[in-house]
């Protein structure tokens, strides 16, 4: 009996690290779902209130045409985008999903910038590192390309990542394998 293929660990060891360096850089985002299957990614922002339909609904307007006219002026196709928010008891979840071919640090970067001005402290935001300066960002920034690049590869198994206190955790998220027709 042969043991069940897996991807070598050190691809594993980096896949994890790419999500968190993207949680890292980003400390608006709350979580981020890879979807290798769709070739989509997930970027989820939490916000501390309610929002109602229509709040939910210019939101929704917003994000689109912001990412809309980013990536106009980049002259890059917008494949897929998905904006979705849902309410709970004081709280609202956010979740843009996008095409991971084309998505960019830049895109991101504009992305959390918008929530954090539309929400301000109200954005559930993971605190800085005091000691953070303008190399780590630089370095950061570089290991952000990275990730998104290895994140549009096909081949990547299904990652969620998302904030846990002040870490972050990554799942492997197992594919669905599609249940045969039974016979009549």
């Amino acid at each position: 009996m042969s043991a069940p293929k897996s991807r070598a660990p050190s691809e594993n060891a980096d896949a994890i690290g790419f999500i968190v360096a993207l949680l890292e850089r980003f400390p608006e985002i709350a979580s981020l779902g890879s979807h290798p299957a769709d070739g989509t990614l997930t970027v989820s922002f939490a916000v501390r209130k309610r929002l109602d339909k229509t709040t939910q609904a210019g939101l929704r307007g917003l994000i689109v045409e912001h990412i809309s006219s980013f990536t106009e002026v980049l002259a890059e196709p917008l494949e897929r985008l998905d904006v979705a928010a849902e309410a709970d008891d004081g709280m609202t979840f956010v979740r843009v999903t996008r095409d991971a071919r084309s998505v960019t640090r830049e895109e991101l970067q504009m992305l959390t910038a918008l929530m954090a001005d539309r929400f301000g402290e109200l954005l559930v935001k993971s605190p800085v590192a005091e000691d953070a300066i303008e190399e780590d960002l630089a370095a950061a920034d570089d290991l952000v390309e990275f990730a998104l690049e290895a994140l549009r590869d096909p081949a990547q198994q299904r990652l969620v990542g998302f904030r846990e206190e002040q870490g972050a955790m990554v799942y492997f998220v197992p594919t669905r394998k599609k249940a045969k027709a039974r016979g009549r």
